[in-house]
């Protein structure tokens, strides 16, 4: 009985300990996002979110790592559904390290409103993975923007 009683006394102070061994996260700073866009550049690479957040870099790893330093709150790259890349096809291995391997995958042509393409993207889906692009399948949709209207051209 008494092992009950001292066991039922010591609950919460075990539980409260228990809960301060990790530091927590405040959920107003995390920054989920949906598209994600790499674009190789003459100087490097750039990065943008549909969350409005850039970076950019001498490679990949530096656009990745100047995007999550200047970014407000803490961004997390594998909540990507949708991944646009220009000019930087051979960055996918790379890329495929920081993303979930569902993402979907398309080029994009010229310029592109990352904020309103999501909602296109839902319905209208590239249908690549980037699981089935590492798996050898190599056939990507070309996204383009055309007076405020998204397509895929061949």
């Amino acid at each position: 009985m008494k092992r009950w009683i001292v066991l039922a006394l010591a609950l919460p102070m075990i539980a409260f300990l228990g809960g301060k061994g990790e530091a927590g996260r405040d959920v107003a700073r995390l920054q989920p996002m949906e598209v994600l866009a790499v674009t190789m550049e003459d100087d490097g690479v750039r990065i943008e979110t549909d969350t409005g957040d850039a970076g950019r870099g001498a490679n990949l790893e530096a656009a990745i790592d100047n995007l999550k330093s200047t970014t407000s709150g803490e961004i997390f790259l594998d909540t990507a559904e949708y991944l646009l890349i220009a000019g930087c096809e051979p960055l996918l291995p790379e890329l495929a390290a920081h993303l979930r391997p569902s993402c979907q995958v398309c080029l994009v042509e010229g310029e592109v409103e990352l904020e309103s393409v999501a909602q296109f993207l839902k319905i209208h889906q590239p249908e690549l993975t980037l699981a089935e692009y590492r798996g050898g399948i190599r056939t990507l949709k070309t996204l383009k923007e055309e007076k405020g209207r998204f397509r895929f051209v061949s």
